[in-house]
């Protein structure tokens, strides 16, 4: 493999492997009870995936060494352990035990973010235990995820075709949050299907939309050229799709803020934070309403209505 083409790899997979990261930490951090908790996400999951990375390069060299072939995975490793009663239970004991990381990582990596995203958009279908069984449909059959683990070189096409995806989405979500909002959000309106975020009648931001499909449209060729050998491609097209995901997400921030700085939607940009809804128990419980910031007064600071019972 040439040097270059081995680093366009490592690129790829590094941001394969952080594209989704990027997206659904907040399914995670939101649950911290002060805001400085999840700076230890910066150093620690770094850390973390450099360190299982250096495992599977020692092992895939040690493999090498040992039986003349570099595994991938170390499933096939202990495939080999099968010429005695030793060895055998080795791999019974390793095999339990990825089997219970597999579970682990899933539910709480996979299964928490799917279903808090599908609770959002079809709330009176799904709750979370609903999809949490739809996702395990999915992602355990019906993408044939034995396929997408069957070689190192089948892995590494669907990590790479992976960030295609959650880059723009990344970009979108980091532009309108500090850009375009500036932080600024009304939080019941979010939960409201009529609220100011509803953009229009079907429901749908156009812009962010539109971003997507021009941030996604150049690097189909190289998609296509993942799925099947018969397709080739320029060295200059092969080396985009590469870093496809530092290409998806700064080009999705520059279409998306320049959208919406030529059409801009109005409803949507209010002067302050809208934090909701909350109840305090003082002596004689009074239910604390912020308004929304939709109404006659969202230009202005949100109000605080007291009621009492």
């Amino acid at each position: 493999m040439a040097l270059n083409e081995l680093g366009f790899g490592f690129l790829a997979y590094v941001t394969g492997g952080y594209s989704t990261l990027a997206v659904n930490i907040s399914d995670f951090s939101r649950f911290s009870k002060e805001s400085r908790a999840q700076y230890w996400q910066l150093p620690v999951i770094p850390f973390f995936k450099t360190i299982v990375a250096l495992f599977g390069v020692i092992s895939a060299a040690a493999a090498q060494q040992i039986w003349g072939v570099s595994y991938w995975t170390p499933l096939e490793i202990i495939a080999t352990w099968q010429d005695n009663p030793g060895g055998r239970a080795a791999a019974f004991f390793c095999a339990a035990i990825w089997l219970l990381a597999q579970i682990s990582v899933n539910i709480s990596a996979n299964a928490v973010s799917f279903a808090n995203d599908i609770t959002t958009l079809a709330p009176k279908w799904f709750d979370n235990r609903r999809g949490t069984v739809l996702v395990a449909f999915f992602g355990g059959w019906a993408l044939c995820p034995w396929i997408i683990v069957a070689s190192g070189k089948a892995f590494m096409n669907f990590m790479s075709a992976y960030s295609i995806f959650m880059a723009p989405m990344a970009g979108i979500l980091f532009t309108d949050y500090w850009l375009i909002k500036r932080r600024r959000y009304d939080v019941p309106a979010l939960y409201d299907p009529q609220g100011i975020y509803r953009y229009g009648k079907y429901g749908t931001n156009w812009r962010a939309a539109a971003a997507t499909f021009i941030v996604i449209i150049p690097l189909l060729p190289g998609l296509v050229a993942k799925v099947s050998s018969s397709v080739t491609l320029s060295s200059g097209l092969n080396n985009l799709f590469s870093f496809n995901w530092l290409y998806g997400f700064f080009l999705s921030i520059f279409i998306y803020y320049t959208l919406n700085y030529f059409f801009p939607h109005k409803e949507s940009l209010i002067p302050c934070v809208v934090t909701g809804f909350e109840t305090t128990l003082m002596g004689v419980g009074l239910d604390v309403d912020i308004q929304s910031a939709e109404g006659a007064k969202k230009q202005e600071r949100a109000a605080v209505i007291e009621k009492n019972p």
